[in-house]
């Protein structure tokens, strides 16, 4: 399966479709409330939203290794840069704390 690179507005409406109680932004998704009826249903139910192609049988035979590593490269192609931009900006917060 080939993970293309989506654009901002695509991103955005995915995130609606897959928390629309976000509204599209991203700190608005509370995982806590969202992943807080954990169960093998949010795989069927969520992963055909980012994975269009992705059947409810591909899921049920496919090993959680796969979905993890599916979902790694998703967020790699897609939010690698907001990953680059973080960390730089983490290390220069962390650095300026007093230290103990």
């Amino acid at each position: 399966m080939a993970i293309e690179e989506k654009k901002i507005g695509d991103l955005e409406k995915l995130i609606i479709d897959l928390f629309p109680t976000s509204k599209g932004k991203i700190a608005n998704i509370d995982l806590g409330k969202e992943l807080g009826a954990l169960d093998f249903d949010i795989l069927y139910k969520k992963l055909p939203v980012i994975f269009p192609e992705l059947t409810k049988d591909d899921i049920k035979n496919a090993y959680m290794s796969e979905i993890e590593a599916l979902l790694e490269a998703f967020v790699d192609v897609n939010f690698l840069g907001l990953k680059k931009l973080l960390k730089p900006m983490l290390t220069l917060a962390q650095s300026g704390l007093p230290q103990r």
